[in-house]
């Protein structure tokens, strides 16, 4: 009973002494765990977990302090239901965190998460493993919560990643008993070594053949820290020679990062250190978990200390190998459905943020199936590995090729612009590279192959689109190929056959809108904030088409700008928009609040070598004072040439033009342009004002726009203010002017001009306020 006793009790220690950096290690994740969920789980929640397990943890760590002063205080017993009650209380909190910060639609959360449990779970070996139910206690309450929510995703991916979660748990398991065992033997040769001491008269030979066939290195070292003995585990672990290790000067090791742990003993305390070392004597580098405990003499001086070192580099190489496989295709090594998963969906996001387009391909081999079963799995194999070979030096290096199963692969191609018509030449030149790559043959175990694929194309379409959604779409457009007879190239027909029907035919009409007099200008009115009178309009197009009905500006501006067409309209609406504006001036004349027109110019316009003539003549033959004109650049201008487009500025600032920058801060916006360029005017994009003042970040935008106008002395206009609280927030913050249907919808020429007679150019609803 005394030796079951002294077993408890040193166990206890070695799981006391390992507390305090498993509790570092559980702050730590921890804190990473928050920083890196937060802003994609509830905060109040992500708040109270992260201060309940930090609360927990340090008072563990705490523990590990009181235990060394005043172990005597309390019984073995009352130690462990201690250390169980802080390991149940921290483990129930970081086990319940799959089901609290599990981020549905994020794919690199969700292995972020399984990578910090299976990090602390693979900790929980080396400082658990003194306390065999501890630690397997800690892997169930660990791991069994995110295998059960892996299941609930109901998906195949999901499926998978839970089976290979519970293999890792079994590891685990198995791996801890071991461990235990080991210490268990370990701490029989202990027993052993201090009952010879105590008794002085059992066998020095005894202990030192149990010392030499334990199953773990061991090492005796002095004060100095020379080694004294080592068991042979030891040598075969070190692949060193006996009379190498013998009087071994530690502190001339190399690897420095285990001296902590060699001199905890000489301080009558415990070591332990655990990760990677470099052998000094056959420079390989492994992973280690060493534990150390004082030597004492008959009379309890401390003369050095022993060493319990184990190589844990292959349990380390299966946790990468878990990561590995949960990532890569295991035969082509190439990215697998999981990693292009995540990868599509930071695509999506760049998109629905910034418009970047960007296609995903879908290739399947054609006749792939007539190889495997005429010359074996061997050889489809290797077609697979030199095909997926092939197709990553046939894509540009940002591209990414994955094999989502059997013969299929995707190709993801972002960054093809803005351009929707550029972007599918772009990548219908990739699928050509891509066919003419795997037009060659393949020669595999004497066998000469010719194979074809064929491809599926499809382009982000909508910020409504998601990654499943997109390769749906790629899938169908690849069966499409497939259809047309293999060995060819398809693009989504709901995005392109059905678009590029309509976007012909639509700029077909386009070329006879002005002569049938199916342009119409709009004019919504922008307003003093101060005054909450209509100081001007801003000209915006229409086009009634008799054959397709009222075409949307988002769809036939672009056709129009492609198409060259643009010069032509942008001409008409100049001319038009500065007639009307006349016309309004002489009529309200007495009102004296009209001064401005503003007209959208875009960059074929603005390019066009006649532009400038254009626009004095506009000024002339309306007889317009030219302070009255505003002309509204897009900010895509100004990134081809600044001084040229300097000069072309500065030469309509000269005739008296005014000139602002649209939607400032969606596109270049650079501090530079606004000190080089001289703008009048900047106007705030409607995504900027549609969640103030409840959006902080878009508060901080538009703070730092008004802030930047006020300190380059310009006029500031907001977009789409639609609503009191908007309008209310940037009157507060001396914005200039605003649009938005807070006072108005744009109107027709008429229903202005009845806007203008009826509340004497005030904005009713303003004005009210």
């Amino acid at each position: 009973m005394k030796d079951v006793g002294w077993y408890n009790s040193y166990l206890l220690d070695i799981a006391y002494s390992n507390l305090r950096l498993s509790s570092i290690a559980v702050i730590f994740n921890s804190i990473v765990l928050g920083i890196v969920f937060y802003g994609y789980v509830d905060t109040v929640s992500l708040l109270i977990w992260e201060t309940l397990i930090l609360l927990i943890s340090i008072i563990r760590f705490l523990s590990t302090i009181y235990y060394e002063i005043n172990k005597k205080r309390f019984s073995t017993k009352k130690w462990k239901i201690l250390f169980y009650t802080g390991l149940i209380s921290s483990t129930f909190l970081l086990g319940i965190t799959p089901f609290l910060f599990f981020v549905q639609e994020s794919y690199l959360h969700q292995a972020m998460l399984i990578i910090i449990i299976a990090g602390l779970s693979a900790g929980a070996i080396g400082s658990l493993s003194s306390l065999l139910r501890a630690v397997q206690l800690f892997l169930i309450l660990m791991i069994i919560p995110l295998i059960l929510k892996l299941l609930i995703q109901d998906s195949t991916i999901h499926n998978y990643m839970a089976s290979l979660v519970f293999l890792y748990l079994l590891l685990l398991g198995y791996i801890a008993k071991k461990f235990n065992r080991q210490y268990m033997d370990i701490l029989e040769s202990r027993r052993m070594y201090r009952i010879q001491k105590e008794k002085l008269n059992q066998s020095e030979e005894r202990f030192k053949a149990v010392f030499r066939q334990a199953p773990l290195g061991l090492i005796i070292y002095d004060a100095n820290l020379k080694i004294i003995d080592a068991n042979q585990e030891f040598l075969d672990f070190l692949e060193a020679p006996f009379e190498h290790i013998i009087g071994l000067d530690m502190k001339k090791l190399p690897d420095t990062r285990i001296f902590s742990a060699l001199k905890a003993p000489l301080k009558n305390i415990d070591g332990f250190y655990e990760g990677e070392y470099i052998i000094a004597f056959s420079k390989k580098k492994i992973w280690v978990s060493m534990s150390t405990a004082p030597l004492t003499d008959s009379k309890n001086n401390v003369i050095g200390g022993i060493g319990i070192v184990a190589d844990i580099t292959q349990r380390m190489l299966i946790q990468q190998q878990l990561e590995y496989q949960a990532n890569y295709d295991l035969l082509t090594t190439i990215p697998n459905r999981l990693t292009l998963g995540r990868r599509l969906e930071q695509e999506v996001f760049r998109y629905q943020r910034h418009k970047i387009i960007f296609a995903v391909m879908f290739l399947d081999l054609d006749n792939f199936k007539n190889i495997n079963d005429s010359l074996g799995h061997g050889v489809g194999d290797k077609l697979l590995i030199q095909t997926a070979s092939r197709l990553k030096k046939a894509i540009r290096d940002e591209d990414m090729v994955a094999r989502i199963g059997g013969d299929e692969f995707v190709v993801l191609i972002p960054d093809l612009g803005f351009n929707k018509s550029l972007a599918i030449r772009n990548s219908e030149l990739i699928a050509n590279k891509i066919h003419k790559s795997l037009s060659e043959v393949f020669e595999i175990d004497g066998h000469k192959l010719n194979i074809s694929l064929s491809i599926g194309i499809t382009l982000i379409n909508s910020i409504n689109d998601d990654s499943d959604a997109i390769l749906k779409h790629a899938d169908i457009a690849m069966y499409e190929a497939k259809k047309a007879g293999r060995n060819t190239t398809r693009f989504y027909q709901d995005m392109m056959d059905e678009k590029l029907k309509r976007r012909i035919d639509l700029e077909n009409a386009l070329r006879d809108a002005i002569e049938k007099n199916e342009l119409e200008l709009y004019y919504q009115p922008i307003v003093k904030y101060s005054s909450s009178k209509i100081i001007g309009a801003e000209a915006l197009l229409r086009w009634h088409c008799k054959e397709f009905g009222n075409v949307y500006p988002d769809e036939f501006i672009p056709i129009a700008e492609d198409s060259g067409l643009i010069l032509d309209i942008g001409k008409w609406v100049l001319q038009s928009a500065v007639k009307q504006f006349v016309i309004w001036e002489k009529e309200f004349h007495h009102l004296d609040l009209l001064k401005k027109i503003a007209v959208n110019v875009s960059t074929h316009q603005f390019n066009s070598k006649s532009f400038l003539n254009e626009v004095e003549n506009v000024l002339k033959s309306n007889k317009i004072n030219a302070r009255n004109l505003e002309l509204e650049l897009v900010e895509s201008i100004i990134v081809d040439d600044v001084e040229i487009v300097r000069k072309k500025m500065q030469s309509l600032r000269d005739l008296g033009i005014s000139i602002s920058i649209d939607d400032f801060g969606t596109g270049y916006s650079s501090l530079s342009y606004l000190k080089k360029l001289p703008f009048t005017t900047l106007k705030i994009d409607k995504a900027f004002v549609d969640d103030i003042p409840d959006d902080k970040d878009d508060i901080e935008l538009v703070n730092t726009i008004l802030a930047i106008s006020n300190n380059f002395k310009l006029e500031v206009v907001s977009e789409g203010v639609e609503n009191y609280e908007q309008y209310s927030y940037l009157k507060g913050m001396s914005c200039d002017y605003m649009q938005g249907y807070y006072c108005s919808k744009p109107l027709s020429a008429k229903d202005f001009h009845d806007l203008l007679k009826s509340d004497n150019g005030i904005c009713t609803i303003l004005k009210k306020r």
